[in-house]
């Protein structure tokens, strides 16, 4: 799985037109992006970013932990093949 550092620098830009200052990227298996400290994202941010991802990829919310000590429930998203 390729994604040019121009999508990154775009989802990056997405993010913080919506209030997203932190974007983490992960490996775990899949390739992960984690917003903000472990936060869901909206509906209409997702929706932006999966329109830049190339058209076999997507974003799918995973929930990682459930940790009352961290304010809960703790979220990234897997970038995966449709």
């Amino acid at each position: 799985m390729r994604i040019n550092i121009n999508i990154i620098a775009k989802i990056n830009q997405d993010a913080r037109a919506y209030g997203v200052d932190n974007i983490e990227i992960g490996y775990n298996g899949t390739f992960t992006l984690r917003f903000g400290y472990w936060e869901k994202i909206n509906d209409l941010l997702l929706d932006k970013i999966n329109y830049v991802l190339p058209d076999h990829l997507c974003l799918e919310l995973n929930l990682v932990d459930e940790d009352e000590e961290c304010g809960g429930e703790l979220w990234n998203y897997k970038i995966i093949r449709k």
